[in-house]
């Protein structure tokens, strides 16, 4: 009778480790296959668009800008590498939002945002100057609402190009 319980518990025993095997199989299969899920989002663009503005706000910059990558495709494209850049200017990494305002500029040279952005960011470095007020002139020419943001940024180039002609 001690033997039959000696192996009984053996018989498991390797019974155990044959099922831990395949838990541990599947399981690496299914995070692979997980990782996989996770690369695709089951979103639109927009709703991508919408979930890291959501993000943003709640101060969660990795997932808005992960969300923003994500979006950043169609007629999302050049609104969501705006927004791309202005989670690179939260982060100060001015030359990673620089980069992604001008691609927003390519996809949409009209994009009042990216252009304000991006004339906003060159006048707070204090430099290309000249480019910043052109930008921000292009921008408010396509009648932005509301407009006082960008007249404020064309306030502030003007006065700093004023402040470098008197020196």
């Amino acid at each position: 009778m001690e033997t039959c319980r000696k192996s009984i518990p053996h018989h498991h025993a390797r019974g155990r480790a044959v099922a831990l095997t395949l838990i541990v199989l599947v399981g690496l299969n299914g995070c692979a296959t997980w990782r996989n899920l996770r690369a695709t989002s089951p979103l639109s663009p927009a709703e991508s668009l919408n979930l890291g503005v959501s993000y943003e706000r709640d101060g969660k910059l990795a997932l808005a800008l992960r969300e923003y990558e994500r979006a950043a495709t169609g007629s999302t494209k050049s609104i969501a590498m705006t927004y791309q850049g202005n989670i690179h200017v939260a982060r100060n990494e001015d030359a990673k939002a620089e980069r992604k305002y001008r691609a927003a500029l390519k996809v949409n040279p009209d994009n009042v945002m990216a252009l304000n952005n991006l004339a906003w960011l060159l006048v707070q470095q204090n430099r290309s100057l000249d480019k910043a007020e052109a930008l921000i002139r292009h921008a408010l020419e396509q009648n932005p609402v509301p407009r006082a943001p960008y007249e404020n940024t064309l306030k502030t180039i003007l006065d700093a190009l004023h402040s470098a002609a008197s020196k």
